[in-house]
């Protein structure tokens, strides 16, 4: 069956025959081909940020084939679950099949996140961490996929004669999906019947790619971690709610007519948006208290190391003063001792010289009082002789 897509307010015209082609017998769809090619460039982007951020290799390879399987698991039981009347009494094979669609992207995000974290803790690595960095590959992941459901013709939106209007075949969609408001605008082109709808994917693949964009800068200046996929989870919530709001195929909460969607959108933009706000606000408050801390720590480290150079430059000028007294004791000094230094002198002396030198006083002072004893009797025997002499004298006279 021809299939043509419109753009008329662009003047674009897509025409192409069916949803899939055949590869050797075997059925391939663009969708799944889509999805392939989005798998790898999202494993590429995590590889390079892995390595850019200096991260094992190996553990964000296998956290990121982890986060797939259980993101595939999870995606595809989320869209079973809230459109159970598509399956009910089909063949178990019809519930495997997803190569034509039917997985939502709130189930692969939840089934993604709970297998990484089982993951990181069998491994030992912080799971926010690697959130950070898968989340990144996961977005990047999605700016492709989400053209799967171009091809599909699903997941459009209302009725629209804006710019970017975009013209399905009435055959070609499912007659679910159309509201009585594109019945009433139905445009005849080529004599088919042709929906004038909001091109949803269009819109999520650019929200997505502005999302990426802002993430990138986020990346360079996040405050902890988590943080990137915290607003990740808040930005990606804001555009769903926005482009769920105008979508017209969709997965209501059973026994009601509200869209899961919805509820779980703005959820994650209020929940998501206001925990990272708050702990980027603590965590620019502690490094500021950190920053005046280390500043003060600083600044009281170069107080201790002036007053120790201060210290070390007085001890400097002491040495020099020292070394100026000891230059002016090695010149030759003419001084005598006092007395009092030659008697402490002679107490150095030995005994034994000590003893010789009274020895020698005594005999000394001997000797000088002999000749004085001799003296008195010299003086009587001259006085003898002189009496005598005297006698004669008088007796002769």
């Amino acid at each position: 069956m021809e299939i043509t897509v419109r753009f008329p307010n662009l003047g674009f015209l897509f025409e192409y025959e069916d949803r899939a082609f055949s590869v050797l017998g075997f059925k391939v769809t663009i969708y799944g081909i889509l999805m392939a090619v989005s798998l790898l460039v999202g494993m590429t982007v995590i590889l390079l940020l892995a390595k850019w951020q200096k991260q094992s290799m190996n553990i964000c390879l296998g956290v990121t084939i982890a986060a797939l399987a259980g993101g595939m698991i999870g995606g595809r039981l989320y869209y079973i679950a809230f459109s159970w009347e598509q399956f009910s009494g089909k063949s178990w094979k019809m519930l495997l099949d997803i190569r034509s669609g039917g997985i939502a992207v709130y189930g692969v995000i939840l089934g993604g996140a709970l297998a990484a974290a089982l993951i990181c803790r069998l491994c030992k690595v912080s799971f926010w961490n690697m959130a950070d960095i898968v989340c990144m590959g996961l977005l990047s992941g999605q700016i492709i996929g989400v053209w799967g459901n171009f091809f599909n013709r699903e997941a459009f939106g209302e009725y629209t004669d804006s710019l970017f209007a975009m013209g399905l075949p009435m055959d070609s969609v499912q007659s679910s999906a159309v509201t009585g408001l594109m019945k009433k605008n139905l445009v005849n082109f080529r004599g088919m019947e042709y929906i004038q709808v909001h091109p949803l994917f269009l819109y999520e693949s650019v929200w997505c790619l502005f999302l990426l964009l802002v993430l990138m800068i986020y990346t360079r200046r996040k405050k902890f971690e988590g943080e990137i996929f915290l607003r990740y989870l808040a930005g990606y919530g804001l555009g769903k709610c926005l482009i769920e709001w105008l979508r017209t195929d969709k997965l209501y909460i059973p026994m009601t007519k509200i869209p899961v969607s919805l509820p779980v959108s703005i959820g994650l933009f209020l929940i998501c948006g206001i925990v990272s706000t708050v702990r980027r606000i603590l965590s620019k408050k502690r490094e500021k208290v950190s920053r005046r801390r280390r500043e003060e720590r600083y600044a009281a480290e170069e107080k201790n190391e002036g007053s120790r150079l201060e210290t070390v430059h007085n001890y400097e000028n002491v040495q020099d003063e020292f070394k100026e007294i000891f230059e002016q004791t090695k010149e030759p000094v003419h001084t005598e001792k006092p007395e009092e230094h030659l008697e402490e002198d002679t107490e150095d002396y030995p005994e034994e010289h000590t003893e010789e030198t009274a020895e020698t006083e005594i005999s000394e002072s001997a000797e000088e009082a002999e000749p004085q004893d001799k003296e008195p009797k010299g003086s009587d025997e001259t006085v003898e002789i002189k009496s005598e002499t005297g006698q004669d004298d008088a007796g002769n006279v």
